[in-house]
């Protein structure tokens, strides 16, 4: 997704969804990484819409803690940290294995055939290294299982978690060996599926996912650590140039 991507060209009664739908996009894809600020003027460049547009598609994202307002409306893409990141693969380890349960149990085979054709369009994706594309192609084949899951109130607060959840899942892909274990782990997942085995299904979903919160988790504290060693030694910089 790059800049250019954003401008909305819609019918003007559907400007502010599109809008909402298309910044929530850049945040997940990491087009606006966390902690970058954003300037709602140049949102509203980047969009082709109004300044209310805009304010009504930032608080919504606000609502979704995807972003941050502070003080004088300073504007900045929410930061995940290690706890925040530990507490929400928690909850979609609890959620998505409950939801593969039910899409094994229920789904047609057009749905399974999906989520087969997804998963092979991942390896694919997974052997050229393309990391963007690949965490977007995730976000797809768990939006397939919570789509065919038979239950909007496991698939309406799973969804709110995985907004949150892209920008992190690149992070954890570009981990060491990351990539290729979690493809083994898709693999063993989509074989339980087209078993029709539900509780090896969710077994699957809940290795991959611990894995992957492991994955993250360690990530985020050292980059948190070395954060804190750096703020740590300007300070001791300043107050010896002040002595």
């Amino acid at each position: 997704m790059e800049y250019q991507d954003l401008r909305i060209v819609e019918n003007p009664t559907l400007v502010r969804e599109h809008a909402l739908d298309k910044l929530r996009s850049a945040i997940s894809r990491g087009l606006y990484p966390p902690g970058m600020r954003l300037v709602e003027r140049e949102l509203c460049e980047a969009l082709g819409v109004s300044r209310t547009s805009v304010r009504e598609a930032l608080r919504q994202l606000q609502a979704e803690n995807l972003i941050e307002v502070g003080k004088r409306r300073n504007i900045t893409v929410a930061v995940v940290s290690s706890k925040d990141a530990e507490d929400i693969y928690l909850l979609r380890e609890m959620l998505e294995t409950s939801a593969v349960e039910r899409f094994v149990a229920i789904a047609d085979e057009n749905a399974i055939k999906k989520l087969v054709r997804i998963h092979e369009d991942l390896r694919k994706v997974l052997n050229k290294g393309d990391v963007r594309e690949l965490a977007i192609m995730a976000g797809e084949f768990y939006e397939t299982i919570l789509n065919g899951s038979g239950s909007k109130v496991i698939s309406d607060m799973a969804r709110q978690l995985l907004t949150r959840v892209n920008y992190l899942r690149m992070r954890s892909m570009a981990e060491p060996h990351r990539l290729e274990d979690g493809m083994q782990e898709w693999d063993r997942l989509i074989e339980a599926i087209v078993e029709r085995n539900p509780e090896a299904a969710a077994k699957a979903m809940a290795t991959h996912l611990a894995n992957a919160r492991k994955a993250i988790v360690a990530k985020l504290k050292q980059e948190e650590e070395e954060a804190a060693a750096a703020a740590g030694s300007s300070e001791q910089a300043a107050a010896r140039r002040s002595g």
